[in-house]
Formats: structure tokens, C-alpha cells, sequence
């Protein structure tokens, strides 16, 4: 008997709670995580369909296996008793891979335009998932599947293109979390994450808030007020999303061995200056901040910053930290 679209939704969000290793989920809290589904416009889930689901999934051609001897007091907790085990990724039929292929060959006709490349790029992401389930995967792409809060990206979206002033709770890694009302304004990826740009009631400079930071947020009467910069600009001069306001770019140079030269540019203004024995010496003109120290630090001991003494200066301190962290083992080096 085949499944419907929205069952396998339900048995996808139950296979991550029972795969996850760091938290015990209860029958509600297995409820709850369905909860998601109202995003995708279906009907709310009750815990008797959840209890039947699981009924289901135990039975073939699924057949999973359950850790019987989990509790918690008097409740149970569902976790697999192979941790190892995961259901079959969900595969679209023939008709519905048809459309993502002829959407993909619509997008053909712009390739290199920018507005188009990351939804060709996302479509072709998504096609590569649907062979029949007996092909093995042929493309891989960097992803983060167990990314917090990507559901809200929608109603940010909406929120930022109705000019909607929100009342946002966020609640900071390891501090309180805390309320702000914002001018939402533009979302941007990195690093495999998403942030929300932003500008707080009462402040002249943007903030950027972490999606799976974000607590919840709700819209609020104000009167929304327009950003007075080019978001199609205001990153050029960085790496990364933070955009230190108060200081102007400035030329890094940097000290790069060959062998890791021929990796894609670090940055735009990225240009060859000279060379050294082994080493190719690049400028590239940032802003400094500390998605660029994490970056160049990414590289170890095949870059050098030779200017700007400041941010040399700010190398030398997160080296030493992490040298500090290795005593023994760096005296070991020497023996």
C-alpha cells in the first residue's frame, strides 16, 4: 500500500529523534517535533498517529528496532537500538523528477547569472537525490541536516518583503537570551549557516542573528523603517557576515605556500604581488573580522600575515592560546 507525502514526512522526522544520540524524546516529544509540519500547511499531529506510526514503522518493509529498556521514571523513551540505523531516504517518483529536471533546463538558459545560479545550483542539489532507491548517490553536496530553526526562514522572508518590524527572542551561545524589536532586513548564508540581518530599534548599525539562535519572534505595530545600504554590496568588503561599520577595508598581505595557492580565491580583491621561494605573497582588501582570522588560521602553517602589523599581532595571540593548549606535545616535538 503506498505512502502518502505527508507519512513520510512523519516517518523522516521520527527517524532523526530516534537516531539522535544527545537527547531522550518521550511519545510528546516525539508530538512535538511533528508540530513542524503546520509549516508545510498539513493538520496537526496527535499522539495517537504518532503511536500508530511508530506501530507501522516497527512492521516491514521498514522493521525497525526499538530500545525496549529506556525510561524515564515511568515514561518511556524511544530511541533505535542500533544507533547505526537509519530508514531509506524518502525517493520521488518519475513524474515529480520530470519537473525538477525540466525546471533545472529552464534555468540552463540563465547560467552565470547570479539571481538564477543558486536555485539551478539548489534544483540540481535536489535532483541528485532522486535516483530509484536501487542507485547509490552520484553527487554530494555540503550540507548541515541537523541545522536548528531553518523552518523560519520562510517567515523571515515573508516578514522582510512585507516590511514588518518583529519582536525577535535570541538567546546568544552560553548568555540569557534576551527580546529585541528589529528591522529585518536581508538573510545571508555562511559557512553553512544562516543568518538574519538586522537593525535593532534605537541603533544605527546592523546586527546578524543566527537562525538556529532565534527563540521566536512575532511581528509588532511599528512603523517599519527602509536600510539606507545596497545589500547586494554591503559584504563585498568582508569575509563572512560581520561588517565592522566604524573601520575602512584595509590591504591584507598575505604569505602563501604554492602548495596551497592554486585553492580558489580567499576574496574578490584577491591579486598577486610577488613571489618567494615556495611562496606566493597575495593582497586582498578586507575588513578585518573574525570570520577572516578563522580563515586564515584554517590554513595552519601554509599561510603568513605579513601586514597589517594589528592583525598580525591578533595571529600571534590565537596561536599562542592554542600552543598553550599543547605544552607537552609541542616540547615532544623537539625530542
Amino acid at each position: 500500500m503506498p505512502v502518502d507525502r505527508q507519512v513520510h514526512l512523519r516517518y523522516q522526522i521520527l527517524n532523526k529523534c530516534f537516531r539522535d544520540l544527545y537527547k531522550d524524546y518521550t511519545i510528546d516529544d516525539l508530538v512535538d517535533c511533528n508540530t513542524a509540519l503546520r509549516k508545510a500547511d498539513y493538520p496537526d499531529v496527535s499522539k495517537r498517529t504518532v503511536q500508530n506510526d511508530i506501530a507501522q514503522l516497527q512492521l516491514p518493509p521498514y522493521s525497525i528496532r526499538l530500545d525496549e529498556d529506556r525510561k524515564k521514571g515511568r515514561k518511556r523513551l524511544f530511541r533505535y537500538y542500533d544507533p547505526n540505523f537509519s530508514l531509506p531516504q524518502f525517493k520521488m517518483d518519475d513524474s515529480e523528477r520530470y519537473k525538477i529536471q525540466a525546471a533545472v533546463n529552464v534555468l540552463e538558459n540563465y547560467s552565470g547569472e547570479p539571481l538564477f545560479d543558486w536555485a539551478r545550483t539548489l534544483l540540481m542539489q535536489i535532483g541528485s537525490g532522486l535516483f530509484g532507491s536501487d542507485s547509490s548517490s552520484v553527487v554530494s553536496f555540503q550540507s548541515n541536516p541537523d541545522l536548528k530553526n531553518i523552518s523560519l526562514f520562510g517567515d523571515l522572508l515573508q516578514a522582510i518583503l512585507n516590511k514588518q518590524v518583529l519582536s525577535l527572542t535570541y538567546a546568544p551561545f552560553g548568555k540569557d537570551s534576551f527580546v529585541d524589536r528589529i528591522y529585518p532586513y536581508h538573510l545571508k548564508q555562511f559557512n553553512d549557516r544562516w543568518y538574519l540581518i538586522a537593525r535593532a530599534v534605537g541603533y544605527d548599525i546592523f546586527g546578524h542573528y543566527a537562525l538556529d539562535r532565534i527563540v521566536s519572534f512575532e511581528p509588532i505595530d511599528m512603523k517599519y523603517v527602509e536600510a539606507d545600504v545596497d545589500f547586494s554590496e554591503y559584504f563585498d568588503d568582508v569575509i563572512g557576515v560581520t561588517v565592522p561599520e566604524r573601520y575602512e577595508p584595509v590591504d591584507v598581505i598575505l604569505r602563501v605556500s604554492n602548495n596551497r595557492f592554486n585553492t580558489k580565491p580567499l576574496h574578490l580583491s584577491q591579486r598577486v604581488i610577488g613571489d618567494d621561494k615556495g611562496y606566493t605573497r597575495i593582497s586582498i582588501n578586507v575588513k578585518i573580522n573574525k570570520e577572516l582570522i578563522a580563515l586564515i588560521l584554517s590554513f595552519g602553517a601554509d599561510v603568513e600575515v605579513l601586514a597589517p602589523a594589528s592583525l598580525r599581532v591578533e595571529m600571534a595571540k590565537n596561536i599562542h592560546a592554542m600552543n598553550n593548549k599543547y605544552p607537552n606535545d609541542a616540547e615532544n616535538l623537539h625530542t
